[in-house]
């Protein structure tokens, strides 16, 4: 009976992943594969390569993916940044009986939905948004300071929405981190940065690692933020593909190709970050003596 219990408790999840994801990834596949979607009723499938051709045929999809790979990447690089000294200072300097509502001020904004916090940056950033209206009554502005559908503003909306994906590896890291290492650092001589670099930094290396693989993934398929902060010049490719299967039905293989074609990219993000050496990232694991 024990046997058995373990088989359906193992069962039940694979087949919700094979069901819930696989599925779903095959079936775009196929669909990525076919010369129309869909097809004349009754009339066998056509095959071809040609929506994956047409990436490197059309110079506007190979520059939506790029620029989502940069900003992507600077999104990774901002919130590490933001994240990096916040997390460090709820896990080292915060009672650890105030700890957990601080992470709950931190965590709560990021409740809501998705959609309505780019609104929110939308108000704020807006010509007659609060920013604007502080800057005419201090002086600074006559006339509307235009912050909207540029690079910058994107890239703020892409921090705002994967910031949280940062912020709790790290804290995660920092907050197992023994707090004797630093105390003798310091007590050898160590000053605040050499310790930072010498001492705090590889010992939360993993926890940095980990924090930028799910930013930078989380970043790579962010819509909302280039949808409604964005404009031409800022589209990315999460925009292209959602514009590909909004359009006509006859363009769904281009989506679900590019689609795979993202979906690549960032398995082999996963990959080249799995693959990296000890030595840039150590075990920073107590270890048992034998």
């Amino acid at each position: 009976m024990t046997g058995c219990l373990r088989t359906l408790f193992v069962a039940v999840p694979v087949l919700w992943v094979a069901l819930a994801n696989a599925g779903p990834l095959l079936a775009m596949l196929r669909i990525s594969l076919m010369q129309v979607y869909p097809g004349p009723p009754g009339a066998a499938p056509a095959f071809s390569l040609d929506a994956y051709a047409s990436f490197w045929q059309e110079a506007g999809y190979r520059a939506s993916l790029l620029r989502s790979l940069g900003l992507a990447a600077a999104s990774t690089a901002v919130s590490l940044i933001l994240a990096y000294p916040l997390a460090y200072y709820v896990a080292r300097h915060v009672p650890p009986a105030r700890r957990g509502r601080r992470l709950m001020l931190l965590i709560a904004p990021f409740w809501t939905s998705e959609v309505l916090r780019m609104f929110a940056l939308v108000l704020l950033l807006s010509n007659r948004g609060a920013l604007n209206f502080v800057l005419r009554w201090l002086g600074l502005s006559e006339t509307p300071v235009h912050l909207l559908y540029g690079t910058g503003t994107v890239l703020a909306g892409m921090v705002y929405t994967v910031f949280l994906s940062m912020l709790l590896p790290l804290y995660a890291a920092v907050d197992r981190m023994p707090a004797h290492v630093l105390d003798a650092a310091a007590t050898l001589g160590a000053g605040a940065w050499r310790r930072f670099w010498r001492v705090t930094l590889p010992l939360t290396a993993r926890g940095v690692a980990s924090g930028a693989v799910l930013t930078y993934l989380s970043a790579l398929g962010v819509f909302t933020a280039a949808a409604l902060l964005g404009g031409v010049s800022t589209l990315v490719f999460a925009t292209t593909i959602a514009d590909l299967f909004g359009a006509a039905s006859g363009r769904w293989p281009l989506g679900a190709a590019f689609g795979f074609i993202l979906l690549t990219i960032s398995t082999a993000c996963v990959a080249g970050v799995a693959a990296l050496p000890a030595l840039f990232v150590p075990d920073d694991r107590p270890r048992r003596d034998t």
